[in-house]
């Protein structure tokens, strides 16, 4: 298992909920909304959060990761 927190600027705060839809809607990821600019992502393994990774540059202008597990 792999896990991340994410962090993101205010401006794009609207982007958050659409984010961990997307990233719900597949069964070796789990993500959940932490606070108002921030969520947490688990995923089964290294090629899934790989995705995880791709799809947040994609879609966010700037963000900080931290890795929890």
């Amino acid at each position: 298992m792999k896990a991340i927190k994410v962090f993101i600027d205010e401006a794009e705060q609207f982007k958050m909920p659409n984010l961990i839809e997307k990233f719900n809607g597949h069964e070796d990821i789990a993500a959940t909304g932490t606070g108002q600019t921030d969520f947490v992502v688990a995923t089964s393994g290294e090629c899934a959060m790989a995705y995880v990774r791709a799809v947040l540059a994609g879609k966010l202008d700037d963000c900080t990761i931290e890795i929890i597990k």
